[in-house]
C-alpha cells in the first residue's frame, strides 16, 4: 500500500471568493449550552475524582468495589464528553471564521443510487436529486437484482432533464457495494456523491459539499444525517442519536481531516482518491459475476462506507465534516428492524477494525498519528469497552439496590448523566439547527443505548467469534 500522502493538484475545483456563512463566533444559544456542558463535565469529574479520593469508606468488599467502580465509568465519561464539547465547539467556530469558497468552475459530480427493492422510496429520491441547487450533475440509478417494480418506477426518471442526466442500470444482485461499483464504472464526474435510495437531500447540500473540495487536500465530505420519519419514540431516539454522533464525533475528526465514516445516506469523494484505492484494494473477482462488480468498494464487510472511509484516510486524504449538508434519511421504526440494522452496523465496524490492522500489519506507515489517535478515542471505546462497561456498571448498580444501599449517592450519579447528556443533546441540537424537542426524549436514551443497541452489540460479537456466515 503506498504511503504517498498527496493527491492530485489539478482539480478544476480552484478557489474563488469566501462563501458568507453566519457569524463567525456562532451564536449565544450555542455558546450558552456549551459552556454548561463544559461545567457538567468538570463537576462531573470532580465528583468522580472525590469519590476515588474517599476509597471504600469502610464498606464491604463487593459494596465499596460497585461504588469505585461507577466512579471510574463518571471519571471516564466527564473526559470523554469535556473532550467532545471542546473540539466540536472549536470546529464550528473555526468552519465558520473559515468559509469554504465558491470554485470558479463547478465540476460534475455522478451521484450514485443504489436500489434494492425500493419501490416506495426510489420515486421521493429521484425527486428530490432533481431539485438539487448545483449547474450539472448525473444521477445514476443502479438497480440490483429488485424483484419489486423499482426498475419501473426509476425508468420514468431516466433523461435528460434541466441540469441534469438521469441513467437508470439494472443488474444481478450482488449487494450494496457492488451497485457502486457499477455505477463508478459507468459515471463521468470528477466527484462522486454516494446516497441510499431512502434519502431525500436539501436542494443547496451538494454546494456546501464541493465546496469543502476546493480544498485539494481533501478527498471526502460526510454530510449530516437526519432522521425525517420521527413518529415513535425509536425514531425520535434515533433523530437524536445520529445528531449527537454527527456533533460529538463528526465535528471534531472534521477538525483534523479524519472523519472516520463517510456515510452511506450523504458522502462525497473524489474520484482520484477512489482510484488510488482501487489500485491497491481491488478485487480479483470476474466482473459481472453472480451479480458482483470490483471497484473501490469492497464486498467483504458489512460496512463498505466505513472500509472505503479509511482506505482513503491510509492513504493520506483528508476527510471533513459538512453540517450544512442535510440527507434526510427512513430510521427503523420497529424494534426488531432496529436491532438488525445495528447488527450490521457493529459487526461491519468490528470486520473493517480488523481489516485495517492487516493494512497496518503489511504496511506501518499507512497508520497517521491522527488516524491512531481517534480510532482509539472513538471506535476502541465504543465498540469493545463502553458496551461491557454499561453492563457491568447496570450489575453493580442493581447490587446495590439490592443490598439496601444508600439510594442518594445512586441517584446523585445518575441525575449527572442525565444533565450531561441534556446539555450535550441542547449544545449539539443547537449547533445543527434541529428541532430542541427531541430533548423530550432523553429520559429514555441511556435505557435505549444500553439495552436496545447494546443486544445487537452483543449477538453481532458472538457471531463475529463464530464466524456466521454474512447475508446480504
Amino acid at each position: 500500500m503506498s504511503s504517498d500522502a498527496s493527491l492530485p493538484t489539478d482539480s478544476p475545483v480552484a478557489t474563488a471568493a469566501p462563501h458568507h456563512l453566519k457569524s463567525p463566533t456562532g451564536g449565544r444559544q450555542e455558546q450558552f449550552v456549551f459552556a454548561v456542558g463544559v461545567l457538567l463535565s468538570l463537576g462531573l469529574l470532580a465528583a468522580a475524582a472525590y469519590r476515588l479520593y474517599l476509597g471504600s469508606d469502610g464498606d464491604a468488599e463487593l459494596m465499596a468495589a460497585a461504588r469505585l467502580f461507577l466512579a471510574g465509568v463518571a471519571l471516564l465519561s466527564g473526559c470523554r464528553w469535556l473532550s467532545f464539547f471542546v473540539l466540536s465547539f472549536v470546529a464550528r467556530v473555526h468552519h465558520r471564521r473559515h468559509a469554504p469558497p465558491d470554485p470558479t468552475h463547478w465540476p460534475l459530480v455522478s451521484i450514485f443510487v443504489p436500489c434494492f427493492n425500493e419501490s416506495e422510496t426510489i420515486e421521493p429520491a429521484l425527486d428530490s436529486l432533481l431539485e438539487l441547487d448545483y449547474p450539472r450533475f448525473e444521477v445514476l440509478a443502479v438497480n440490483d437484482g429488485s424483484t419489486d417494480d423499482t426498475l419501473k418506477r426509476a425508468r420514468q426518471y431516466e433523461g435528460r432533464h434541466a441540469n441534469c442526466t438521469v441513467r437508470v442500470i439494472d443488474k444481478p444482485n450482488g449487494g450494496k457495494w457492488s451497485a457502486h461499483n457499477t455505477a463508478f464504472r459507468r459515471s463521468q464526474g470528477e466527484l462522486i456523491l454516494c446516497i441510499d435510495a431512502d434519502s431525500r437531500l436539501e436542494r443547496s447540500s451538494l454546494k456546501h459539499m464541493v465546496r469543502r473540495m476546493c480544498d485539494e487536500r481533501v478527498a471526502g465530505v460526510a454530510g449530516q444525517m437526519r432522521v425525517r420519519n420521527r413518529m415513535n419514540l425509536i425514531t425520535r431516539l434515533q433523530g437524536l442519536e445520529y445528531l449527537m454522533a454527527n456533533g460529538a464525533l463528526r465535528l471534531g475528526q472534521g477538525l483534523f481531516g479524519t472523519v472516520l465514516i463517510v456515510p452511506g445516506p450523504i458522502g462525497l469523494f473524489r474520484r482520484s482518491a477512489m482510484e488510488k484505492v482501487y489500485g491497491n484494494y481491488g478485487f480479483t473477482l470476474q466482473d459481472g459475476h453472480d451479480g458482483r462488480m470490483s471497484g473501490p468498494f469492497e464486498g467483504d464487510t458489512f460496512a463498505e462506507d466505513f472500509d472505503l472511509s479509511l482506505a482513503i484516510l491510509c492513504h493520506g486524504g483528508r476527510i471533513v465534516y459538512e453540517p450544512e449538508a442535510i440527507s434526510r434519511t427512513k430510521a427503523p421504526d420497529r424494534h426488531f428492524a432496529l436491532l438488525n440494522q445495528r447488527y450490521r452496523w457493529v459487526r461491519g465496524a468490528i470486520q473493517v477494525l480488523r481489516k485495517f490492522v492487516r493494512r497496518v500489519r503489511q504496511n506501518p506507515r499507512v497508520l497517521s498519528p491522527r488516524l491512531l489517535v481517534w480510532i482509539l478515542f472513538t471506535y476502541v471505546p465504543d465498540l469493545f469497552l463502553l458496551p461491557a462497561i454499561y453492563m457491568i456498571g447496570l450489575g453493580f448498580a442493581l447490587l446495590l439496590l439490592a443490598n439496601g444501599s444508600d439510594l442518594l449517592p445512586l441517584g446523585g450519579w445518575f441525575l449527572a448523566f442525565l444533565l450531561l447528556q441534556s446539555s450535550a443533546g441542547a449544545f449539539f441540537i443547537s449547533v445543527h439547527r434541529d428541532d430542541l424537542a427531541l430533548l423530550k426524549v432523553l429520559p429514555f436514551y441511556g435505557p435505549y443505548n444500553g439495552l436496545v443497541l447494546n443486544s445487537a452489540w452483543l449477538i453481532s460479537v458472538i457471531d463475529e467469534i463464530r464466524g456466521v456466515r454474512m447475508r446480504w
